[in-house]
């Protein structure tokens, strides 16, 4: 039986890569650089966000280095969050929630699930984008690795998430777009898992296929 929900935020409730995609553009506009390098600043974003899953740098460290790797410049580590943070400003402006992400977390309330958003962004960041997905509701509960020091798919951000919302891991549902993070780590934690993929290659394409 489920009694608890926990939901990946980004490319789950938001539309991370809609919004990445239309931030990118707008920073390299403001810094006089080309347009359309989608899917190489997506490829270093990857690379460093994975070696920060790993524990080989810090939430900040990776941050600096995919800054530095786009930019192709050896930038101090003040100069690089601050050229980086022109980027995430434009990330911001375009913040959107999938049409379907608040019917879903209303929905798992009102079958007297406990909810939750376990993520691997930070807190600060992460808190503002459920408020501007309007998906802030004051039952579900937010859950943020970065201030465990322990990021998806590590066992203990699963059991954390688990704590917070009160339940035990086998009675929990991870729901989230990464194989990786919110499928095969959870599992492996001992929690049930779906696959979301908008695309038609998970085990949902929308989280209105959710049985709740």
């Amino acid at each position: 039986m489920i009694r608890a929900v926990l939901f990946d935020l980004d490319d789950t409730l938001m539309d991370h890569t809609s919004a990445m995609r239309e931030g990118l553009d707008e920073w390299c506009r403001e810094l006089g650089l080309p347009t359309g390098q989608h899917e190489r600043f997506a490829a270093i974003e990857r690379k460093w966000f994975a070696a920060y899953e790993r524990g080989e740098v810090t939430h900040h460290g990776q941050r600096i280095a995919r800054c530095r790797e786009f930019l192709e410049k050896d930038l101090s580590e003040h100069d690089a969050l601050q050229a980086y943070s022109g980027y995430l400003a434009a990330y911001q402006r375009n913040w959107r929630a999938f049409a379907d992400a608040l019917p879903a977390l209303q929905r798992a309330l009102q079958a007297g699930l406990r909810v939750g958003v376990l993520t691997n962004g930070a807190r600060e960041m992460q808190e503002a984008k459920l408020r501007a997905g309007k998906l802030d509701l004051p039952e579900v509960r937010l859950i943020a690795t970065v201030d465990l020091g322990i990021p998806k798919p590590q066992a203990t951000a699963y059991l954390a998430g688990c704590q917070v919302v009160g339940s035990t891991p086998a009675e929990t549902l991870m729901v989230g777009d990464s194989l990786a993070n919110d499928v095969e780590g959870a599992r492996a934690a001992g929690l049930q898992a779906v696959h979301l993929r908008r695309d038609g290659s998970g085990d949902i394409s929308g989280l209105d296929q959710l049985g709740f």
